[in-house]
């Protein structure tokens, strides 16, 4: 029956297997890419942006390879290329995508990385993890919490971000551009007014040496840990000796924004070089001027290597670099000292809310947020959680009754083939407001084919409410019977849904069977891929 029964709140225990698919993304490699308004996505989030997407909607994106078992969620229209998963929800026991996305956020997938051949995400061990799933009506509450923390934690990131971008304008306000040097400062290359010291130290066991390397360096900032204590029988090979007169910069192509003033002394891995700045130029301005955007980009083009390329100092000593009075340079590093400690307070109050966005994430999946919540409203949920399990049912008989009311307009037989049906409640959960997760839609013969549309169907012929010709097949027409009955289940249909399946029938009714499925096909590459239309 469509009608279902009332039934209380109840989570339920599943393998995360039964409920979401990880797919392979699409390889896309760099030399093909052009020019273009889509993200492409690696393992931890976007790498660039091309001409083409792959897919339309937004989806949960999960690293399987480098950054293995990262999770983000995707803008519309993107390409997650093949070191990724995509995520697609299996069956209609997830509400949204979103809560399969703080769903994996708080299972943290990088707990099942594989390292024993290749190191990447094993997502057959990630199948297996059982997970709490509450009824759907808690969903929507756990979602609703959950993203008004998530949008109160990325401001504070976006705070940061923004934060950064001001460094350089400030020294473009202060100096103008260095290619034109607008200003008339002198201007040197590095080898006139700088010294690279590289004084070799050659480890011994049993000695105590403090160390640093890359690795204990912040990239952009010039904050760093250490150095740290470390044997000599640790270190092997020879290490650069710094003091606390030095500028260090990292000659790794990768690294070229880890600059630092290191505060004491010490040895470092090769791959720091100790810089001496003369008399002309402030050790804080010259730290400064060698972590900018346009001297790290300039620096990665001129890196030299094959498998790990160097800036390294005989390519550095020929580049250039104002030179203004000591005072300016001064001032600049005063100002710079300042937005560094905003800088800072933005990142505690990130880190602050990261932390209350992990607990919440626990407190969440734990029953422990919504538990009041659920007891209060025990009867609505039940109530809610009924209309979404007859909402598939009454999705495909408002269809039905929209596409026959305007059918009967024209005076032709009122009916529709099940390849349109299926296109229909796709493009529904795709783009209409609501986005509901009503089937599990996958590649077929006509693009996007979803088998339990089916079984509903005969349901709802066993039930009497539509007649079905030709048998379940591609070409199986599909009309409706008991109009009044039909009707008065509509009336249950909540209003948004109601002008979501009115909006479908206005942008694609009227499309031909062959120009619907190109349309889809166009819109949905991913589901083409079986096509035999498409082939």
């Amino acid at each position: 029956m469509i009608r279902g029964r009332k039934e209380r709140s109840k989570w339920k225990e599943v393998s995360l297997g039964n409920v979401l698919l990880f797919e392979y993304g699409k390889s896309f490699p760099e030399k093909v890419r052009q020019p273009g308004p889509y993200a492409v996505y690696g393992s931890n989030g976007i790498i660039g942006r091309a001409h083409k997407y792959y897919l339309e909607e937004p989806v949960i994106i999960v690293g399987r390879k480098g950054s293995a078992g990262e999770v983000n969620m995707s803008e519309p229209r993107s390409w997650p290329i093949d070191t990724t998963y995509y995520v697609i929800l299996k069956n209609r026991s997830i509400y949204s995508a979103w809560f399969a996305y703080y769903l994996l956020k708080w299972l943290d997938p990088r707990r099942f990385i594989d390292t024993t051949v290749k190191p990447g995400l094993n997502r057959d061990r990630v199948y297996e993890q059982k997970i709490p799933l509450p009824p759907i009506p808690v969903q929507e509450q756990i979602v609703q919490i959950l993203q008004k923390a998530d949008e109160i934690r990325r401001k504070q990131q976006d705070g940061v971000k923004l934060t950064n971008t001001v460094l350089p304008t400030i020294f473009y306000h202060t100096f103008g551009d260095p290619a034109t040097n607008p200003k008339g400062w002198p201007k040197e290359p590095l080898r006139n007014v700088v010294t690279f010291d590289a004084y070799h130290v050659i480890p011994e066991p049993g000695e105590t040496y403090m160390y640093l390397a890359p690795e204990h360096i912040e990239s952009h900032t010039g904050k760093y840990t250490g150095p740290h204590p470390t044997d000599g029988s640790n270190l092997r090979s020879a290490k650069y000796r710094f003091t606390r007169e030095h500028v260090l910069y990292c000659k790794l192509r990768s690294y070229l924004n880890k600059v630092i003033l290191p505060q004491t002394e010490g040895i470092c891995s090769t791959e720091l070089v100790p810089i001496h700045p003369g008399p002309s130029l402030l050790r804080e301005f010259l730290a400064i001027y060698l972590r900018l955007p346009f001297f790290v980009s300039a620096a990665t083009q001129k890196s030299q290597g094959t498998k790990m390329p160097r800036f390294g100092p005989d390519i550095m000593k020929q580049e250039y670099i104002i030179v203004p009075p000591i005072p300016l340079q001064r001032t600049f590093a005063m100002q710079v000292e300042q937005l560094t400690q905003v800088i800072e307070r933005f990142k505690n109050a990130g880190y602050i809310a990261d932390d209350a966005f992990s607990n919440l994430l626990y407190r969440a999946f734990s029953g422990e947020l919504t538990r009041e919540w659920e007891a209060e409203n025990d009867d609505a949920i039940a109530a809610r959680r009924s209309l979404y399990e007859r909402l598939p049912k009454l999705i495909i008989l408002a269809f039905l009754h929209e596409k026959a009311k305007r059918i009967a307009r024209k005076g032709t037989e009122a009916f529709i083939l099940v390849t349109a049906l299926m296109k229909y409640t796709f493009l529904l959960q795709m783009e209409g407001t609501t986005k509901p997760n009503l089937y599990y839609f996958v590649p077929y013969h006509y693009g996007p084919f979803a088998k339990e549309i089916y079984s509903d169907l005969e349901q709802l012929q066993a039930e009497g409410f539509i007649k079905i010709d030709n048998g379940l097949t591609e070409k199986m027409r599909i009309s409706i019977s008991k109009l009044a009955k039909i009707e008065e289940l509509l009336a249950e249909l909540p209003e948004d849904y109601r002008e979501d399946v009115a909006a479908v029938i206005d942008q694609y009714g009227d499309l031909e069977h062959n120009s619907l499925l190109e349309v889809v096909y166009e819109r949905y590459p991913a589901y083409a891929k079986k096509s035999r239309l498409h082939k």
